[in-house]
């Protein structure tokens, strides 16, 4: 019997890409010789689907790796997949989940057809700033059981008539026997740029090319010359993101929008009397322009720590977490001008280290250092070198020196770890493996 419904992964993550064929899979794996070396990237299987019927029409491991199709980027298209939670609950003590098939819902009495999907999206960008209602801009795909493409239209009271913006669209995965999973696909919008129709800032003669359309209508709305008051209890942390240009000491916006968005979807079954439902969520955002690569912190930190909490019991505490926390810290700061963000960084005026241990040979050789040094057990003075999340808004020389060095989080301050990673990094180097004690047997 299934009891509950499941859409795994809970949380997916599309990329834009204006491209007709989706990106395929692949892993990046780190080279456990050079651990601070370039990932490789290496092909994954891929599902290929028929845009017509829904259907799979082939797994396959492509031979080489293609970001773009001709001159366009492909966009990141994420799987959701409904598993159920099956067996005898009262036996089992809640049962063991499993991929719902088609056999499954066989065995329930039910088919494939039985399900119900609705996707709700919604850019609130502009809302969140104006506080106008009428600002939201949404996209509801209603109840389909069908398999063909159901277009994510949004939809916003301040728009011109017959205007929308494209969010991409979903489909719900045609089993078969092959691939007898049920499935839906999110496909993102292409990623353009879209504004208002008020005239040109006076030093702009022609109209931005960027704009793909004209969408806003500035008569109804706010968003056009929009300004944010920094005294307003709304306007949180970082403030002035948005397009636009400074008049007088005014950021005054341009009033633009794109086609990222972020929202729910629902599975519902009706079987055997009861009805179950199992809720997702997507979201759509930029490329992954670097994608040998990971931030130092990122989104799945923060729902880490939401989870389990800031605290880690030390069995949380490997060697193979810290290192990888390390690695993307090199990751990240081998992207920036190390010798730029010493001087201009938070404090700018006066450099935070010397010159000579900023540049690239230097900074690679410091983290190459710390990973060996973590390695044979000797580098327990690594947790006191980290930035507390509440000395954030230390810049003094010495708050500037904390790691992560030279980098500032969303809100314009000093970058710091989540207090997760940092109870593991001080965690493992309190523990056995930085101590002199013999282990007891």
């Amino acid at each position: 019997m299934i009891h509950e419904l499941r859409i795994l992964p809970p949380l997916a993550i599309a990329r834009f890409g204006s491209a007709a064929t989706p990106m395929d899979n692949y892993d990046a794996v780190v080279d456990p010789a050079n651990p601070l070396g370039y990932r490789t990237l290496r092909p994954a299987e891929t599902l290929e689907v028929d845009s017509d019927s829904g259907a799979i029409t082939r797994a396959f491991v492509p031979d080489a790796l293609s970001f773009s199709e001709n001159g366009a980027l492909r966009p990141v298209a994420p799987f959701l997949e409904v598993w159920a939670l099956v067996g005898d609950e009262q036996l089992s003590g809640g049962g063991r989940l499993e991929a719902l098939t088609t056999t499954l819902l066989q065995e329930e009495g039910a088919s494939a057809d039985d399900l119900r999907w609705q996707v709700q999206v919604a850019n609130l960008k502009v809302v969140r700033r104006t506080g106008d209602a009428n600002d939201a801009v949404r996209a509801d795909s209603g109840e389909f059981s069908d398999h063909a493409r159901r277009a994510l239209v949004g939809e916003c009271e301040n728009f011109l008539p017959g205007k929308t913006i494209g969010f991409g669209h979903v489909q719900y995965i045609r089993p078969t026997a092959n691939h007898p999973e049920i499935r839906l696909r999110f496909t993102p919008a292409a990623g353009r740029v879209y504004g208002s129709n008020r005239e040109p800032f006076p030093d702009e003669q022609t109209p931005d090319p960027n704009i793909s359309d004209v969408v806003y209508d500035a008569q109804r709305g706010g968003w056009d010359g929009y300004s944010d008051d920094r005294r307003e209890p709304r306007i949180t942390a970082p403030w002035q993101i948005y397009a636009g240009r400074p008049i007088g000491d005014r950021h005054v916006s341009a009033g633009y929008l794109d086609d990222g968005c972020d929202g729910v979807l629902r599975v519902t079954l009706e079987v055997g009397g009861r009805t179950l439902r199992a809720l997702g969520r997507v979201g759509a955002g930029p490329p992954t322009y670097v994608p040998d690569a990971a931030p130092i912190r990122t989104v799945a930190d923060e729902l880490e720590q939401a989870l389990l909490g800031p605290e880690v019991e030390p069995a949380d505490a490997t060697f193979e977490r810290v290192e990888e926390i390390v690695r993307r810290a090199f990751e990240t700061v081998r992207l920036m001008n190390t010798t730029f963000w010493n001087v201009n960084g938070m404090g700018g005026g006066r450099p935070i280290m010397a010159p000579s241990l900023v540049d690239a040979i230097a900074v690679e050789n410091l983290h190459q250092s710390l990973l060996v040094a973590l390695r044979s057990g000797s580098a327990p003075w690594f947790g006191d070198v980290l930035r507390d999340h509440d000395d954030a808004a230390d810049s003094t020389d010495r708050g500037r020196r904390k790691m992560p060095a030279m980098m500032r989080g969303a809100d314009g301050r000093l970058m710091t770890l989540t207090r997760r990673q940092i109870a593991l990094i001080r965690t493992l180097a309190q523990g056995p493996l930085f101590t002199e004690e013999e282990p007891e047997p």
